[in-house]
């Protein structure tokens, strides 16, 4: 989980349930614009009222997460659903997580460096 706005350990508690059961969730919707999608990480505000839920897409970025955050509610209205004692459902909110093609960049780099010294 994503720790940042100085979230605690409640909060990162509450994001790691989320991400599991909105992963759960999404794979079993039926909706072939979700195509591909799995969900990486969630990072919760510091009022628990929101949540945002990071993903990967294999397809069109846009189209994706319009779909996402189109049954956003409709997850929610699930999540609710198997996490009665949870005191409230935080909105959903998803973004593409960009880290993975951020790292494989650096790695790119980092590989070509290393062949350019190789070469010498």
């Amino acid at each position: 989980m994503r720790s940042k706005n100085g979230t605690g350990h409640r909060a990162e508690r509450i994001a790691s349930v989320i991400m599991r059961d909105v992963s759960v969730i999404v794979d079993s919707l039926s909706d072939p614009r979700i195509h591909g999608v799995t969900v990486v990480d969630a990072e919760m505000s510091r009022d628990l009222k929101y949540a945002t839920i990071f993903v990967t897409v294999d397809d069109d970025e846009s189209a994706v997460l319009k779909a996402l955050n189109g049954c956003a509610g409709y997850i929610r209205h699930v999540l609710a659903e198997e996490n009665s004692e949870m005191r409230g459902v935080p909105q959903l909110k998803f973004v593409v997580d960009k880290s993975q093609a951020y790292f494989e960049r650096i790695e790119q780099v980092i590989k070509g460096l290393h062949d350019e010294q190789g070469n010498d």
